[in-house]
């Protein structure tokens, strides 16, 4: 029969031999082993910028006394940050629209 028990910092592990009464105790370190209900030490690991090509749209501008029309592409700057927690080795990431990118200078009136 062998039953482990863990405590904070070792591990002892008892064998009973059976119909003998005989006993072996053996102390084990062992890691840290953490719990749930530590809080994470989240560190920022690393950045990734993306850029997303979501549309276009039309607009008006006058030159020379004419009414022109030019095509706006739209794009959106996306950053992706990925945090490491080295307690709990776990990993989080966070994506975030950074920037609105027009490809053309207009006015919306």
């Amino acid at each position: 029969m062998k039953f482990i028990i863990r405590s904070g910092i070792s591990l002892l592990t008892v064998m009973i031999m059976a119909g003998t009464g005989s006993v072996f105790a053996q102390v084990e370190n062992f890691e840290r082993i953490p719990t749930s209900l530590e809080e994470h030490n989240w560190q920022e690991y690393s950045v990734d910028y993306d850029i997303i090509e979501v549309g276009s749209h039309e607009y008006n501008y006058w030159k020379n006394f004419m009414k022109r029309t030019r095509t706006c592409h739209i794009s959106h700057r996306i950053k992706t940050v990925v945090y490491y927690c080295d307690i709990h080795d776990h990993t989080k990431s966070e994506t975030i629209l950074d920037e609105i990118i027009h490809s053309e200078k207009h006015r919306d009136d």
